[in-house]
């Protein structure tokens, strides 16, 4: 009876083994540290002033926070046109341009907030990237750097400098977009220390980048990267990436101090490590008893009316004119809550893009005292999400004709864990994740059944105490939508892996089989002996 439990316990044990293999190899992460470290990630910072130029250069304009890498000469492995002269460096190739994008400006270029940092090389290749340094890390952290990323490449049409499908990508060459980590600090992006995520492509639509690392230093270095790439050679004349809502998060042993900001640009506010907190619904009564909202980074016309508890259309009729298209709304813009709508003066100057937007009032009749209070004040926050018919693939709903989608599945993951799961039925949304700590968040969707995504597949949140963040998810009927292209034109190929990618993926395996059959066998070997020697005793 004891040599029979004594046999249960091994087998048991090599069980119990093998399970906990399986775990270290394909590991199960969760979120255990702070807020994001980054300084600057969602590229709000010094919003209505101009970006400092880096190193004195016009061209190079970077949010504060962040430094620009470029290579300004063309590299041997660039392939060029037939009209450039071998020798000729600069013919199809140079540093790329960096400036801000604004809402006011091309809301589509925008992934959240008001401002974007883009760069782009008209009728020329690049490479390029963003990169910023992180202190006061705990060796062994194990850190997850995740932002969003949008290309767009364009083959001229009949005429030379004009692209045929305006802001979407035409026939697009690789751009090769990708993020790393060097976990020992350093900053120059072609180290072997740095770890890359894979390449993915990201035409028109912002993409999520993630990629993991455990430093070695206390101090690690985040990048982005893209390479414009003709391998036909075709040239391109839009060459452009843009980059938003970046974070950097602790998700495993180890802690991280809050990271210290680098020293000021003379001229420039200083900027800070901290993540600001997203205002809360705050409200202005008029004179006249009506209610307004002054607009905030992160607002949205539709989180808007979800905190206030205004009906959308109800919120566009009050405020009729001074909306932009497809709802857009700027900040530091004014928008009736409750009472009497309003009208505008005839502009008299063009505000500037770059500028945050204020919108003038004028009370044309009296108004009739707020009948709707304000949401009051909590630190919790929420994220509100409803489907759409993207019938157009724009990414952008227009309320009137793109109806509700029933059947979509959306679960939430914060850093915590799970943060709920809802199935869309196309009538009661917008649904609201309610009472969410602050901090990071994935949104992970399933379309429903005959439905493929507009979008990407998860998106990144990033949630202020008190803050409503509304999340609109397109769909379209049928296969996945593709940008306009000619007919009979070969199709962009994905990237290439390079070799030493290759071979470090092999090793990497190679390394955990070895592991893992080095254990198997020993736990084996052990289980034998105490049988083996059961059996000496019993003879």
């Amino acid at each position: 009876m004891f040599r029979r439990v004594l046999l249960f316990v091994v087998i048991a044990g090599v069980i119990v083994s093998l399970v906990g293999l399986g775990a270290r190899v394909i590991p199960v992460q969760a979120q255990t540290g702070g807020g994001n470290l980054l300084v600057n990630g969602d590229f709000e910072s010094g919003a209505g002033e101009a970006w400092p130029f880096q190193d004195g250069i016009p061209e190079v304009q970077i949010a504060p926070g962040w430094r620009a890498f470029y290579v300004d000469q063309r590299p041997a492995y660039a392939k060029i046109p037939d009209y450039c002269a071998p020798d000729d460096t600069h013919c199809a190739w140079g540093r790329p341009e960096f400036r801000g994008t604004s809402a006011a400006e091309f809301a589509y270029r925008i992934h959240g907030g008001f401002l974007s940092q883009k760069y782009f090389s008209w009728n020329r290749q690049h490479e390029a990237g963003l990169y910023q340094t992180v202190g006061n890390i705990t060796p062994g952290t194990l850190l997850r750097f995740q932002i969003y990323m949008q290309t767009w490449s364009c083959l001229p049409g009949e005429q030379w400098n004009d692209c045929p499908t305006a802001h979407l990508s035409n026939q697009p060459a690789p751009m090769h977009t990708k993020v790393g980590i060097d976990p020992t600090g350093g900053t120059n992006p072609w180290s072997p220390t740095v770890v890359w995520s894979p390449e993915k492509d990201a035409y028109d639509v912002y993409t999520l980048f993630t990629v993991e690392a455990t430093a070695q230093a206390s101090s690690v270095t985040v990048f982005t990267y893209s390479r414009a790439d003709w391998p036909e050679p075709w040239p391109r004349i839009a060459n452009d990436v843009y980059i938003d809502d970046g974070s950097l998060v602790a998700i495993g042993q180890g802690q991280v101090q809050p990271t210290t900001a680098p020293p000021p640009t003379p001229g420039l506010p200083q900027p800070t490590s901290a993540v600001p907190a997203a205002p809360a619904a705050t409200s202005t009564p008029r004179p006249d008893g009506a209610v307004i909202h002054v607009v905030k980074p992160g607002d949205t016309l539709l989180g808007i009316a979800i905190q206030y508890g205004v009906g959308l259309e109800e919120l566009q009729r009050l405020n009729a004119g001074t909306l932009g298209p497809n709802n857009l709304i700027v900040v530091g813009q004014e928008l009736v809550i409750s009472g009497t709508a309003i009208s505008l003066p005839t502009p008299t100057a063009t505000p500037q893009a770059t500028a945050p937007i204020t919108t003038s009032v004028v009370v044309t009749t009296p108004a009739t005292p707020a009948t709707v209070a304000p949401t009051p004040l909590t630190d919790k926050a929420a994220l509100c999400v409803l489907a759409y018919n993207d019938a157009n693939a724009d990414l952008m709903r227009q309320t009137s004709t793109e109806s509700l989608v029933p059947g979509a599945v959306v679960s939430l993951v914060g850093m915590n864990g799970p943060a709920g799961s809802y199935t869309t039925d196309g009538i009661s949304e917008p649904y609201c994740f309610q009472n969410l700590e602050p901090g990071n968040y994935i949104l992970r969707q399933t379309p429903a059944t005959g439905y493929t995504a507009t979008g990407p597949a998860e998106w990144g949140v990033l949630l202020g105490a008190g803050q409503t963040y509304a999340l609109e998810i397109g769909y379209a009927a049928g296969a996945s939508p593709a940008p306009a292209v000619e007919e009979n034109t070969p199709e962009a190929t994905e990237p290439t892996p390079t070799p030493e990618n290759d071979s470090g993926k092999v090793a990497s395996t190679l390394m955990k089989i070895v592991q893992i059959s080095g254990i198997i066998v020993a736990v084996l070997a052990v289980g034998v002996g105490v049988l083996f020697f059961l059996s000496r005793r019993k003879m």
